[in-house]
């Protein structure tokens, strides 16, 4: 079950004003926040105000960059506009459950299971050339 502070925290700062996009060294060495690093060697930093006990994630992939053949397979397109936000989607979940990346690349096209993906609130924000998916869950016993 999703949150209802989860996605007010995903509607107050999964906003272009709220992450950062620049040089890697620059974004490891920004403090706080969750990150994630572009192909080209750039990164992206994001630093929600959360209540106790919440956890956020983020996975960003330059949109617009070609698909492999083999991930093309596995998600049955080589659209960029599709396999990305699936890619980044399945990231967050997995990043906020704690699973291991060779669990969720078996998902059918990439798309968590509904009992995972429930228990994530997640918002996608476009920073020029690069997709971020942003995502929160709530504390969980």
């Amino acid at each position: 079950m999703t949150s209802s502070v989860a996605r007010q925290a995903l509607a107050v700062y999964a906003v272009p004003a709220r992450l950062r996009v620049g040089d890697s060294h620059d974004v490891r060495s920004a403090g706080v926040g969750v990150r994630s690093h572009l192909a080209d060697g750039r990164g992206v930093v994001w630093d929600p105000v959360l209540p106790q006990g919440y956890c956020a994630a983020i996975d960003a992939e330059i949109a617009t960059q070609p698909v492999s053949r083999r991930l093309a397979r596995r998600v049955g397109t080589d659209d960029p506009a599709i396999v990305w936000p699936r890619w980044t989607h399945c990231e967050v979940v997995a990043k906020l459950m704690g699973l291991p990346v060779l669990s969720w690349l078996g998902w059918d096209r990439l798309q968590p299971p509904d009992a995972v993906a429930g228990q994530v609130d997640t918002a996608y924000v476009r920073l020029g050339d690069v997709l971020v998916c942003c995502g929160v869950r709530a504390p969980h016993d």
